[in-house]
């Protein structure tokens, strides 16, 4: 294809020996907000640039980029320059010394080595070339040299300085944004941030460690003699370390340092996390849950503390929430510190909170109940023998029965369900938990609904639905849905027959047996949202491929006219506006995956762990992908990974 920029209109407009003046009026418009008199066009290339819009167009349909980018190299001189080159009187000290430098490292001085730049800014660009960094970003005379610096900087850090590498920037604002994008970056790998540079004037190595959290030097060659405190630090500063320095602390004296010392130079700030709010109670009121001991039955009663108290008696009082304080790295960024989480106040029947907010106090007298952070007064239905045939109980407090629960006996409680013997076929309906200290077998007629947990010494033929945890000795042949967590404990340990359906997960020591006994385990839940996280992670990929190609296009438009004269070039500003609206999408496609990346790292925490044997035809289905075992599997945790089950040996 022909050399796009042979092109009649391109060609006279790269002719222009105005582009400068251009790009003052230019910038000045966009600082005022002005427009183009009468046109309304001021952003428009074609119209600013003189080109017409049937040219442009055909110039950006038959871009080859691979072509453009052999004829750039081809037509790209290499230009050698001495000292004797440059006018003595027309250049200060400073300034020469920054260009014998560059020549003497075997650098591009011409990208630097304009009068119309103090000696600071070429510093900047002589760095940016030393750590091979793109400088076209910052080589514009309008840029001060701090600007640069923050440009440089930001390219050392591998971060897309596009976004404020712009004249329309002041110092200010490209701080900001830079703040930002170190920010993303931090959130997502904070050592991600450290770095490991050497000066080439000083020889010194400066990295940083932990997130920028340290910043050492290491001198690698004799420092000269002038070489004080006051210069480490602009050379630090130069390098980006600005904040937590500790010279004077650690009485750092540069003259003293020899080659090999590694020291401290500078240390940052962690954040201090602010403390939840919490409650202090002056009664007991069940706040731990009863457990299954080894021999698999349930100790629960030590664990049920109650206080009785009276009308006007003190019964908790809460603490409020600490505010968290702001960190600092040694580069200057804020690290964000979280302040505590309050509490929500505590159920206020039959209890009144103080005018101070803070302290409660019983209303009436009864009993202490404290379920899940909720403090209450409340009545207690004890039956002191067995629960028998035709009992039909409805209580809106704590039902506690010191005998078993027979055939038929219907008990439904507001709170708990507390049963020192056993349960047969009845019918157990709690908004707290229900706790079985000897078992319950109802053969398959009963049924039990709990709020909260479920504790058992066993299950068997039982058939159970629970808000929170199940926990139990050991199940044989139940049907068993809760939210939370099943977990077996004591001699048996087993799961055996029936079906496990758990929200959190599953802990066992044995599932089936060797008789190959069916049984199926559940947890988590299927991803709704599978093809909608593929179609996500597809497009990312599609457009960090199509940004590449218009960043490769915009890098050989600088190349070919100049960092200067490029940046006006309307194949450029194309092209920037093409990346700039890329950059939104990925915006939008960047928010959508770290809700459904919190999804997966989520579910990707649900599993099944056997302690000791998982017999063959027991099948498992962890979010939604579904294995029958095949074998017996030896102390594994299985898991789900990618659209099947894998397994890992818990002993390491």
């Amino acid at each position: 294809m022909a050399d796009i920029f042979d092109d009649d209109d391109l060609g006279s407009l790269l002719e222009d020996d105005d582009l400068l003046s251009l790009l003052d009026t230019i910038q000045n418009k966009q600082d005022s907000g002005e427009s183009d008199s009468g046109s309304g066009d001021a952003d428009d290339p074609t119209a600013v640039l003189g080109v017409s819009e049937e040219a442009f167009q055909r110039l950006m349909g038959d871009i080859d980029l691979d072509e453009l980018e052999k004829s750039m190299a081809a037509d790209t001189p290499v230009v050698t320059k001495s000292m004797d080159d440059y006018d003595k009187s027309v250049y200060g000290y400073p300034q020469l010394d920054e260009i014998e430098k560059g020549i003497k490292r075997g650098l591009n001085v011409s990208l630097y080595d304009s009068a119309e730049l103090s000696f600071r800014q070429m510093r900047e660009i002589r760095i940016g070339l030393e750590q091979r960094v793109d400088v076209s970003y910052f080589t514009s005379k309008f840029y001060k040299d701090t600007q640069m610096r923050e440009i440089r900087l930001g390219l050392m850090q591998e971060l897309d300085v596009s976004s404020y590498a712009r004249l329309i920037y002041s110092l200010p604002d490209m701080q900001r944004i830079h703040a930002d994008l170190l920010r993303k970056k931090y959130q997502q790998d904070p050592e991600s941030l450290d770095f490991s540079f050497n000066d080439a004037d000083t020889g010194i190595n400066i990295y940083t460690m932990s997130g920028c959290m340290e910043a050492y030097v290491m001198i690698k060659q004799p420092l000269p003699d002038n070489f004080d405190k006051k210069k480490l630090q602009v050379l630090l500063g130069i390098y980006g370390i600005t904040s937590g320095l500790v010279l004077d602390e650690e009485g750092i004296d540069p003259r003293n340092l020899k080659v090999g010392d590694d020291i401290l130079v500078a240390r940052g700030e962690a954040p201090v996390m602010g403390e939840d709010g919490w409650y202090e109670y002056f009664v007991d009121g069940d706040e731990a849950g009863p457990t299954i001991q080894e021999d698999g039955s349930v100790d629960y009663m030590a664990q049920r503390k109650f206080s009785y108290v009276q009308p006007g008696q003190n019964v908790a009082l809460y603490h409020p929430a600490t505010t968290g304080k702001m960190g600092k790295n040694v580069i200057g960024m804020e690290l964000p510190a979280t302040s505590g989480k309050n509490l929500p106040r505590l159920s206020l029947d039959n209890i009144r909170i103080l005018d101070d907010g803070l302290t409660y106090v019983s209303k009436k007298e009864g009993l202490v109940s404290i379920k899940n952070g909720i403090l209450n007064i409340v009545e207690q239905l004890e039956f002191k023998e067995d629960v028998g045939y035709g009992t039909n109980v409805s209580f809106e407090g704590d039902i506690h029965v010191r005998g078993s629960v027979l055939e038929s006996a219907i008990l439904q409680a507001g709170g708990d369900i507390i049963i020192d013997g056993s349960v047969e076929a009845a019918i157990l309906k709690a908004g707290g938990d229900v706790i079985i200290k000897r078992g319950m077998n109802p053969d398959g007629k009963g049924e039990l609904e709990a709020g909260g947990n479920v504790v058992a010494a066993f299950f068997e033929n039982a058939n159970i639905v629970a808000e929170g945890n199940v926990e139990a000795g050991y199940i044989l042949n139940s049907n068993i849905f809760c939210k939370g967590w099943v977990t077996t404990k004591g001699n048996k340990n087993l799961i055996c027959g029936g079906r496990v359906v758990s929200g959190e997960g599953i802990r066992t020591g044995t599932v089936g047996n060797v008789s190959g006994t069916r049984t199926e385990l559940e947890v988590g839940e299927m991803s709704a949202r599978q093809e909608t996280f593929a179609k996500i992670r597809k497009r990312r990929k599609e457009l960090e491929a199509e940004m590449d190609r218009v960043r490769d296009g915009m890098n050989q438009v600088l190349r070919k006219v100049g960092a200067l004269n490029g940046r006006t070039n309307p194949i450029y500003l194309k092209l920037q506006d093409v990346l700039e609206q890329q950059k939104k999408e990925m915006a939008v496609l960047d928010v959508a995956q770290e809700k459904m990346d919190d999804e997966i790292n989520n579910n990707s925490k649900v599993s099944i762990t056997v302690v000791y044997t998982a017999y063959r035809n027991t099948k498992m289905v962890i979010n939604g992908n579904a294995w029958l075992v095949d074998k017996d599997i030896e102390a594994s945790r299985f898991f789900a990974r990618g659209r099947g089950v894998s397994f890992e040996d818990i002993n390491g």
